[in-house]
């Protein structure tokens, strides 16, 4: 099944028009879309870690600019991920805003299976990489999305040992803004792991001459969910952790633009 689309804009001087200086077009175009339908997943390969599917989707946004075509790509995958997944047929396409029609390939591709659509939406929504999908969309409707740093590595702050990584962030003048999802739907224990890391990670900021400041985004049925999933939202925000919605992520978005290019 396909679980991802990637979407590469040419590069080098073959691929620019005569006359035309390739500095005059702006960056190279390199989006990378993910499945968020894991029941989908599930039913494919009742086996297989989910998480895996974010080590995959963020060794590729980490290796973008060095992917040029089928054959790093596959280099890749083969290097870090065996036989788990392969690379597709390549096709051409041609767009004047190739972010409109990378929301057209995802939907074409990666949507879910009309019998399974309307029963995995609230799982999507509820799900952490379903929230980090809708982060990323809205910070590309607002124009932002490249402006933004991903999977920002915190074992400086958090241990060596530690994979912890953040989804989304910017720096403005000393501070660094970090989002990042989480799913509290089940269980307030991703805000107890989150609420020790960011402990650590802005004494370390702080001692360098840096401020943190996390925002945690997660589903609206969290924000309003009671009882042991209360508590974790609770305790994310007695660590100076802001908490929001994933509904609000249009507002989030464009508070990144205003900011960003103020």
């Amino acid at each position: 099944m396909t679980v991802g689309v990637l979407v590469l804009e040419p590069g080098g001087e073959s691929s620019t028009p005569v006359g035309e200086n390739r500095a005059d077009r702006g960056p190279r175009f390199a989006e990378l879309r993910m499945t968020r339908d894991w029941k989908r997943v599930k039913c494919f390969a009742p086996d297989l870690d989910v998480a895996i599917f974010e080590h995959l989707e963020r060794e590729i946004r980490e290796r973008l600019k060095d992917i040029h075509g089928r054959e790093e790509l596959t280099q890749l995958l083969g290097e870090r991920f065996g036989t788990v997944f392969d690379v597709g047929p390549v096709k051409a396409m041609v767009a004047s805003d190739p972010m409109a029609e990378m929301r057209v390939l995802e939907r074409d591709y990666l949507a879910p299976m009309p019998g399974v659509a309307q029963a995995g939406e609230r799982t999507r929504r509820m799900g952490r990489m379903g929230i980090v999908g809708r982060m990323q969309d809205a910070f590309a409707e607002a124009g932002v999305l490249e402006m933004m740093k991903r999977d920002l590595d915190m074992r400086e702050f958090t241990g060596e040992n530690d994979p912890f990584v953040v989804d989304f962030g910017f720096r403005v003048g000393s501070a660094v803004k970090m989002f990042h999802a989480l799913a509290l739907n089940l269980s307030r224990e991703p805000a107890v792991t989150m609420a020790y890391r960011y402990s650590r990670i802005q004494s370390g900021m702080r001692g360098r001459g840096e401020e943190a400041l996390m925002t945690a985004v997660i589903s609206e049925e969290a924000m309003r969910a009671r009882g042991e999933v209360a508590s974790g939202v609770a305790m994310l925000r007695a660590t100076e952790i802001s908490v929001r919605d994933v509904g609000e992520m249009g507002e989030i978005a464009e508070e990144v633009r205003r900011e960003t290019r103020s």
